[in-house]
């Protein structure tokens, strides 16, 4: 009963590592994709995302055109039974 008790700890001992040497190498492997692609984004790929330079005054005369807070109508909220 002991010896069945001690091999099938090790039995199992054996599978989890098993089981996280596997996972280790997904995650190198993955860990290298990522790396790759920030190389190649680095470098710059043909249609490189290039944002455009946006000031906080500009984005808020925007917002201010959309929005008018001046004009609105007070709606009655409906109360609960």
């Amino acid at each position: 009963m002991i010896s069945l008790t001690v091999l099938g700890a090790l039995g199992l001992g054996h599978l989890l590592q098993g089981s996280k040497d596997i996972a280790k190498v997904k995650d190198d492997q993955e860990w290298e994709i990522i790396e790759t692609r920030k190389a190649l984004s680095r470098t710059g790929p043909v249609d490189a995302y290039k944002p455009k330079n946006i000031s906080l005054e500009e984005e808020l005369k925007t917002l201010q055109q959309k929005v008018d807070i001046e004009n609105y109508e007070y709606k009655k909220i409906p109360s609960p039974n």
